[in-house]
C-alpha cells in the first residue's frame, strides 16, 4: 500500500503543477502556495518530444518510398530480363523451325536407310535449337511447352523408311513449333510494354509518396501546436473532474503544512464549511474546527497537535480513527516530492460492519441469533479440554415435534418467527455458560458442562426444555402448540470427541421420537447397535429392488352381502438373501425415512398391476401408497403409465391412503387425488378412525371406500365402545354410499359382528392369511367350495 500512495502522490503532485504553472508566479508573489510546479518546462519537453517524432515520421515515410521506388525498378528490370529471354528463345525456336524445314526436305528424299541417317542428323540440329529455346524460356508454361515438341521431335529417329504416318507427324510438329515461335513472341511483346507502363508508374508512385509525406508533416506539426496550445487549458477540468470522482476524500498540504487542494468528499467527509477548503488554508485550523464540531477522533487527549503531528512526518502512514460521531475512517498519509504530504480519507464504517456481521454470521444462526453448527463444534472441543482435567458435559440434541406441520399450514413466516422464540425459551431455562445452539431446521442442540455434572442435574433440565417447549406459543394472533423431543449423551461415558457425542445424542434422541415424543432419554450402549443394524438394514434396502428380492402377496377382501370375493390387497414381502424374510414393519420405516419407499412404491403398483390383469375381470387389486410418495411428486403420471404398460382397467386398480397424505400439501395432495380419479382409479381412506380429523377429510375427498382399521375389531370384546364406533362409520359410508371394510377379522364372531352392524366388505385371516401370487387361483377355488358346502 505505501508504494501505491507514493505512486499516487508523484502523479498527483505532476498533475497539479500542470494544472498551477501559469499562476506560479503571481502565486510566488501572494504567498499562497510555497513553490512554483513546472508546468512550462513539461510543455517544452513535451514539445521536442513532438518534433522529434515529427522528423521520425517524416523519414519514415522517405524511406517507406524511396524503398518502394527500389522494389518498383526492380520490378522493371525483371520485365526487361523476361524481354530479353523471350526475344532470345524465339530467335532459337525461329532456327529450329528453319532447320527442320531442312531435315524434312531431306528426309522426303531419302529412300534408303542411309539417306534416313543423313537426315536424322539434320534431326539432331533442330532438336539442339529447341534445348536453348526451352533453357532461355521466360516461363514454366512455354518451357513445358517447349519439352512436349522436343520429345515430339526426338520420335522421328524412330520412324521407318516409308512409314505412312510421317506425313501426319510433320505437319503437327510444324503447327506446335509455329505456336510456341507465337507465345515467345507475346510474352516479348508483353514485356515491352509492361516496361514503358511500369516506369511510368514508378515515378508517379514517388512523387505521390514524397508529396504525402510533406503534408503528413504538415498535419502533425498543425495537430501539435494545438494540441499544446489547449493541454494547459483541459488540464485543470482533467484534475478537478479527477478529485471529484473520487469516492474517497483527498487533500494535499504543503511543507507548511497549507492545504494545497481537497476534493468535496473531503469536505463533506468533516463537514467543513467553504472557507477552509481554500488553498492556503492552514491545517491547523481545519483540525481545530472538526475538533469543535465533532468530527475529532475518540480517545485523543490533544486532536489537534497529533493530527499535525502526523501530517508533518515525512513518511507513509496508514490508520484507522474512530470519529466521535461513530464513523469509522481509513487514513493514508504520503509525502510528496515537492514537500507536503497528499492524504486519503475513507469512509469504512459500512465495510467494518459488514466485516462485523460476515464474522457474526460465521458462528451463529442468521434467523435466531443462536450459535451455529460451527461454533457448537469449537464448543464442544473446548469443553472436552475441561473434561480431559476431570470435567463432566452434556450434549442434547432436540427436535421440535409438529413443527413442520406448523410450517406448512400456517406459513414459512409463523415457522421462523417460532423458532426465535423458542430460541428465547431455551436461553431462559439455560444458566450462564450453557451454550444453545440451532442445527438445523428445527433442530437445537445444547452443551452443558461443569466440574460435577449428573445425569439427574441434565434430566432436570431436559424435562424443563421439554415442559417449557410444550406450552403454547402466541405468534402472530395464533395460537401455536408443539412439543420436543430430546437426545442426551454425557461426556465422558458416551464419547470422547464432538462427533461421538453428537451421534450419539442423536441417536438416543431417535429413540425419543420413537417412543411416542415429548420426552427425553439418555444414550444407552445397545442404540448404537441398532443403529449399526439400521445402517445394514438400508444398505441391504438399496439393492433388494435391483437383485429381484421383493415380492407381493395378497390377501382377499370378501362382500359380506354377495359373499364372494371382490378383490385383494397387495402386501409387500422382502426375502433377504441371508436374513430370510424381513417383516414388513422393520423395512417399511427405514424405506420411508430414506425416501427409497418412493421406488419401492413404483414397483409394487407396475406389479400389482401385471399380476392383476391375469385374475378374472371382476376382481380388483388394492395397494397402499405411502405418504413419501405423494411428497415426491409424479405419482398420477406413474400410476397412469403402470395401468397403460399392464392392460389393466384403471377401475380394477385401488389406492388405499392414510389421513397423513392429506396433513401436508392439502391443495397439491387433493389435485393429486382428483386426476387419479379422473383416471378411473378407486381411493380408499384407510386405518379410519385412528387420526385426528377423520371426519374433516372425508369432506375434503369424494373416497371410494372407508377402511376401518383393525384395532376396532380386535377389541370388540375387551372394549365394548368400538361397537359403537364400527357402528357410526358403517352408517356413516352408508349415508354417504361409500363402501366400508373391516380390517382384522379372525373369528366367526367378530364376522358375524361386522354383518350385524353393516360393514360392506371384511378382509382378514378368517378367511385367508396373505398369499403369493401364484397360490391365487387357489384361494378363489377353495372360497367358492366353502361358499357351495356353506349354501
Amino acid at each position: 500500500m505505501p508504494g501505491i500512495v507514493d505512486d499516487l502522490g508523484a502523479n498527483v503532485d505532476q498533475a497539479a503543477s500542470a494544472d498551477m504553472g501559469m499562476e506560479a508566479t503571481n502565486d510566488l508573489a501572494r504567498g499562497d502556495i510555497p513553490a512554483a510546479l513546472a508546468s512550462d518546462r513539461y510543455a517544452i519537453s513535451f514539445r521536442r518530444r513532438f518534433h522529434a517524432l515529427t522528423i521520425i515520421l517524416l523519414i519514415v515515410n522517405l524511406a517507406i518510398g524511396l524503398f518502394a521506388r527500389h522494389q518498383q525498378h526492380a520490378v522493371i528490370n525483371h520485365a526487361i530480363n523476361t524481354y530479353d529471354t523471350a526475344f532470345v528463345s524465339t530467335n532459337y525456336v525461329n532456327l529450329a523451325q528453319i532447320a527442320f524445314q531442312h531435315y524434312v526436305d531431306e528426309r522426303t528424299r531419302a529412300a534408303s536407310e542411309a539417306e534416313t541417317a543423313k537426315a536424322n542428323e539434320l534431326l539432331d540440329d533442330v532438336l539442339d535449337n529447341m534445348d536453348v529455346a526451352i533453357e532461355r524460356a521466360s516461363s514454366a508454361a512455354i518451357r513445358t511447352a517447349g519439352r512436349d515438341v522436343r520429345d515430339r521431335l526426338a520420335e522421328l529417329h524412330d520412324v521407318a523408311v516409308g512409314d505412312p504416318s510421317l506425313e501426319d507427324r510433320i505437319i503437327a510438329l510444324r503447327q506446335k513449333m509455329e505456336r510456341l515461335r507465337q507465345r515467345n513472341s507475346d510474352v516479348g511483346l508483353k514485356a515491352r510494354d509492361d516496361i514503358e507502363d511500369l516506369s511510368l508508374k514508378a515515378d508517379l508512385f514517388l512523387f505521390a509518396s514524397i508529396f504525402t509525406s510533406i503534408i503528413l508533416a504538415g498535419l502533425v506539426l498543425l495537430v501539435m501546436q494545438r494540441m499544446i496550445s489547449s493541454m494547459k487549458r483541459r488540464s485543470n477540468d482533467h484534475l478537478q473532474a479527477a478529485l471529484e470522482g473520487m469516492p474517497q476524500g483527498l487533500s494535499l498540504v504543503d511543507d507548511r503544512l497549507r492545504l494545497i487542494v481537497c476534493n468535496a468528499q473531503y469536505a463533506e467527509m468533516y463537514n467543513l464549511p467553504a472557507e477552509l477548503t481554500q488553498p492556503g488554508t492552514s491545517l491547523g485550523a481545519i483540525l481545530d474546527y472538526r475538533a469543535k464540531h465533532g468530527s475529532a477522533t475518540v480517545g485523543s487527549e490533544d486532536f489537534v497537535s497529533e493530527k499535525l503531528s502526523q501530517a508533518a512526518q515525512p513518511t507513509t502512514l496508514t490508520f484507522e480513527q474512530q470519529l466521535q460521531d461513530g464513523r469509522i475512517i481509513s487514513l493514508i498519509k504520503a509525502p510528496l516530492n515537492t514537500g507536503g504530504s497528499i492524504a486519503i480519507h475513507m469512509d469504512v464504517t459500512e465495510k467494518r460492519a459488514s466485516e462485523k456481521k460476515i464474522a457474526f454470521l460465521a458462528h451463529h444462526d442468521a434467523l435466531t441469533a443462536l450459535a451455529n453448527r460451527v461454533q457448537l463444534r469449537e464448543h464442544i472441543e473446548k469443553t472436552l479440554g475441561n473434561v480431559e482435567r476431570g470435567g463432566k458435559a452434556a450434549i442434547l440434541c432436540l427436535d421440535l415435534d409438529n413443527f413442520k406441520a406448523v410450517n406448512d399450514t400456517l406459513g414459512h413466516s409463523i415457522g421462523d418467527a417460532l423458532l426465535c422464540a423458542v430460541a428465547e425459551r431455551l436461553q431462559e431455562v439455560l444458566r450462564a455458560g450453557d451454550l444453545v445452539s440451532r442445527t438445523g431446521g428445527d433442530e437445537f442442540a445444547i452443551v452443558q458442562s461443569a466440574d460435577e455434572l449428573s445425569a439427574e442435574t441434565v434430566g432436570g433440565l431436559a424435562s424443563r426444555i421439554v415442559e417449557t417447549l410444550s406450552a403454547p406459543f402466541d405468534i402472530s394472533d395464533h395460537t401455536v402448540v408443539i412439543g420436543v423431543s430430546v437426545g442426551i449423551a454425557m461426556a465422558p461415558d458416551d464419547g470422547g470427541d464432538a462427533d461421538q457425542l453428537l451421534k450419539n445424542a442423536d441417536m438416543a434422541l431417535y429413540r425419543a421420537k420413537g417412543e411416542g415424543r415429548g420426552r427425553f432419554h439418555f444414550f444407552e450402549p445397545e442404540m448404537d447397535v441398532k443403529a449399526q443394524s439400521r445402517r445394514l438394514l438400508e444398505l441391504d434396502l438399496r439393492k433388494a429392488i435391483g437383485s429381484g428380492e421383493f415380492e407381493l402377496f395378497y390377501q382377499p377382501i370378501v362382500n359380506l352381502a354377495e359373499d364372494r370375493i371382490t378383490g385383494f390387497e397387495a402386501l409387500l414381502r422382502w426375502n433377504h438373501p441371508t436374513r430370510g424374510r424381513v417383516p414388513p414393519g422393520e423395512f417399511i420405516p427405514v424405506a420411508e425415512e430414506t425416501g427409497l419407499i418412493t421406488s419401492i412404491g413404483m414397483w409394487v403398483i407396475r406389479q400389482a398391476c401385471i399380476e392383476a390383469k391375469t385374475w378374472p375381470s371382476d376382481l380388483r387389486v388394492a395397494v397402499n401408497v405411502s405418504p413419501v410418495q405423494f411428497r415426491a411428486k409424479g405419482l398420477a403420471s406413474m400410476v397412469t403409465s403402470a395401468v397403460a404398460n399392464s392392460g389393466l382397467l384403471p377401475s380394477r386398480l385401488e389406492l388405499e391412503i392414510t389421513e397423513t397424505v392429506l396433513m401436508f400439501n392439502n391443495e397439491e395432495t387433493l389435485a393429486t387425488l382428483h386426476q387419479l380419479q379422473a383416471l378411473g382409479v378407486r381411493i380408499s381412506m384407510d386405518d379410519f378412525g385412528t387420526g385426528y380429523s377423520s371426519l374433516s377429510y372425508l369432506r375434503s375427498f369424494p373416497f371410494d371406500k372407508i377402511k376401518i382399521d383393525q384395532s376396532f375389531v380386535r377389541d370388540l370384546i375387551d372394549n365394548p365402545d368400538s361397537i359403537g364406533i364400527i357402528r357410526a362409520i358403517a352408517g356413516l359410508g352408508k349415508s354417504m354410499g361409500v363402501t366400508t371394510t373391516a380390517e382384522g377379522v379372525e373369528t366367526q364372531e367378530q364376522l358375524d359382528q361386522m354383518r350385524i352392524e353393516g360393514c360392506t366388505e371384511v378382509q382378514g385371516y378368517f378367511y385367508s392369511r396373505p398369499v403369493p401370487a401364484s397360490e391365487i387361483g387357489s384361494v378363489l377355488s377353495g372360497f367358492r367350495d366353502r361358499a357351495q358346502t356353506a349354501a
